[in-house]
C-alpha cells in the first residue's frame, strides 16, 4: 500500500462556528431547564449545567483532536471499532454490570460518570460502513459480497440497541445506516426488499410491548383520559409549553413548564422549554443553525477527495439530521415519543461528546476537500492497485449462475451532478467523457496516472502525425 500526499488546508470555519453555537446554546438551555429540578433534589441550581459544561469541554478536546488528525486513520481502525462497539453493547446487557434507569439498561458506569454504548454505536456504524463500502467498491452490485455483510452489521447493532431497550436510538442507527448504504450506490432492490420485510416485524415488536403500544396510543389519542394519566402526559405538557412561548417567548429562565409540570424538561423535551423561553422566533434561529451545519456537512461530502471521506461526511451529517428529526417530531406531535435527545441541546454527557467527536471527524474531512467537485473517487490512500485489480478479477471470474448480480459499474459519488446538454454535439462529447471516466474508475490513483500519461502520449503522437499530413497536403 502506498500513500497519496494531499495538501491540507484550513478546516470549514462556518461548520465550526455552527457547532460551537449549538454547544453553547445547549449549556445555557440545560441550565434554565434544570434549575428547579436541581433545587428540588437538594443540589445546587447549576449542578446539571456544570456537568454539561464539563462534558462539553471534554467533547471539544475530542473535537479539536479529531479535526487535526487525518481522517483516513478511521479507515484503519474501523474493524477494531466495530468489535469494541459490539462488546460494549453486549456488556451493558449483562445483569449487574449495566446501569439501569426508568426500566432501561443503557449505561456503563456509575450514576455520576457513565457511558452510553448505543450513542457510540451510531458513530461506529457510519465509520464501518464507509470502510466496508469503499473496500468493496469493485463489487458493489454483488449482493453476497457487499450488501449482505453491510446489512448483517447494521441488523446486529440495531438489535443489540433495541433490546436494551432503546427504540429511538435503534431507529436513528438504522436510519443513518440506510442513508450511507443508499449514498454508496448499493443496489436498491435488496435494500427495498429488506425494508419491506423489517417494517411488519417492527410493527409487531411495538404492538407486543406494553410500554411501546401505550406510547403509540398516546400519539394517536393524546387527549384521551387514559393517555393524559399515562404516556400522553409528557406530550401534552410539551405542547402546552410550545403554545405558551408564542412568537417571542417568556424570556430566559422563565419557563413555567420546567418548574415541575413537564417531566425531566432538560432531556428529551428540552425543545419545548426552549420554545417557551424564546418563542417561535427563537426556534427559527435554532433551526437555522442546524440548517447551516447540515449544509456545510453535505458540502464537505460533495467536495471530498475520495470515496471514504464522502461517505463519512454523509453519514456523520445524517446522524445529526435523523436524531434531530426524531426528537423534534416527538416533541411537536409529528412522531411517537421515543426518548432520543436533541443533538447538542439535550442534557447528556455521552451524547454531547460523541456528537462533538463526530463533528471533529467531519472537520478533518473538510481539511482535505478539493476546490472543485472531483471527477474520480481516489482510493490511493485506501487500497493498493494490486488489491483493487485482484478483487475486480475475482468478481469477473464468478460462475455464470452467480453473475446475474454483476460486479458494480463503478461510478463516483458526483456522477449525477452534470446537467443535461442541449446540443447533439455536447451530448456526444459528454457521453465520450462519461465512458472514459467509467473506464478510469476501475483503476486506483496510480493506475489512473499511468493511463492518463499513455493517453497523452497517444494524443501528442496523433497530433504530430496530423500536422505532418497537413504539411504534405499543403505542398
Amino acid at each position: 500500500m502506498f500513500q497519496l500526499r494531499t495538501k491540507r488546508h484550513q478546516p470549514d470555519y462556518i461548520l465550526m462556528i455552527a457547532v460551537l453555537m449549538l454547544t453553547g446554546i445547549g449549556i445555557i438551555t440545560v441550565y434554565s431547564a434544570s434549575t428547579v429540578v436541581d433545587l428540588h433534589e437538594g443540589m445546587a441550581a447549576d449542578h446539571m449545567a456544570i456537568r454539561q459544561l464539563l462534558a462539553s469541554i471534554f467533547g471539544l478536546l475530542l473535537f479539536g483532536g479529531a479535526t487535526y488528525a487525518p481522517y483516513h486513520t478511521w479507515f484503519k481502525l474501523a474493524p477494531k471499532l466495530l468489535l469494541a462497539a459490539v462488546a460494549l453493547l453486549v456488556v451493558v446487557l449483562v445483569p449487574g454490570v449495566g446501569h439501569s434507569s426508568h426500566g432501561a439498561t443503557r449505561w456503563l458506569g456509575s450514576s455520576s460518570i457513565h457511558l452510553q454504548p448505543s450513542a457510540v454505536a451510531i458513530i461506529v456504524v457510519v465509520i464501518y460502513l464507509s470502510f466496508l463500502l469503499t473496500k468493496r467498491m469493485t463489487v458493489l452490485h454483488d449482493t453476497r459480497r457487499a450488501f449482505r455483510p453491510a446489512m448483517v452489521v447494521v441488523m446486529m447493532l440495531t438489535a443489540l440497541v433495541f433490546i436494551e431497550p432503546d427504540m429511538g436510538t435503534a431507529m436513528a442507527l438504522f436510519g443513518t445506516a440506510v442513508v450511507v448504504m443508499f449514498a454508496s450506490g448499493l443496489r436498491m432492490r435488496p435494500l427495498i426488499i429488506s425494508l419491506g420485510i423489517l417494517a411488519p416485524i417492527g410493527y409487531l415488536l411495538i404492538h407486543f410491548a406494553s410500554y411501546r403500544s401505550s406510547r403509540m396510543d398516546a400519539f394517536l389519542h393524546p387527549f384521551s383520559a387514559a393517555s393524559q394519566q399515562g404516556s400522553g402526559y409528557q406530550l401534552i405538557q410539551g405542547l402546552t409549553a410550545i403554545a405558551n412561548g408564542g412568537l417571542t417567548g417568556r424570556g430566559f429562565d422563565l419557563s413555567v413548564m420546567a418548574t415541575g409540570y413537564l417531566p425531566e424538561p432538560y432531556t428529551d423535551f428540552i425543545f419545548a422549554v426552549f420554545t417557551e423561553q424564546w418563542g417561535w422566533l427563537g426556534d427559527a434561529g435554532l433551526l437555522a443553525i442546524f440548517a447551516v451545519l447540515i449544509w456545510r456537512g453535505f458540502r464537505v461530502a460533495r467536495y471530498a477527495r475520495d470515496r471514504f471521506g464522502a461517505l463519512l461526511a454523509i453519514g456523520l451529517t445524517s446522524t445529526i439530521i435523523i436524531q434531530a428529526a426524531i426528537n423534534l417530531g416527538a416533541v411537536t406531535w409529528l412522531l411517537p415519543v421515543t426518548g432520543i435527545p436533541l443533538p447538542f441541546i439535550s442534557y447528556g454527557g455521552t451524547d454531547i461528546w460523541i456528537n462533538l467527536l463526530a463533528m471533529g471527524i467531519l472537520m478533518s474531512v473538510s481539511r482535505e476537500t478539493a476546490d472543485t467537485v472531483t471527477d474520480v473517487d481516489s482510493l490511493a490512500e485506501i487500497l493498493s492497485v494490486d488489491e483493487f485489480r485482484a478483487d475486480r478479477v475475482q468478481a469477473s471470474q464468478q460462475p455464470m449462475s452467480s453473475r446475474a448480480q454483476r460486479p458494480a459499474q463503478v461510478t463516483n459519488l458526483s456522477s449525477r451532478r452534470n446537467t443535461w446538454p442541449s446540443s447533439t454535439g455536447a451530448r456526444k462529447s459528454q457521453s465520450d467523457e462519461t465512458s472514459q471516466m467509467r473506464r478510469n474508475l476501475s483503476l486506483t490513483w496510480k493506475a489512473q496516472q499511468e493511463s492518463s500519461a499513455t493517453r497523452e502520449n497517444r494524443t501528442s503522437s496523433r497530433n504530430h502525425s496530423d500536422s505532418k499530413g497537413s504539411r504534405k497536403h499543403k505542398r
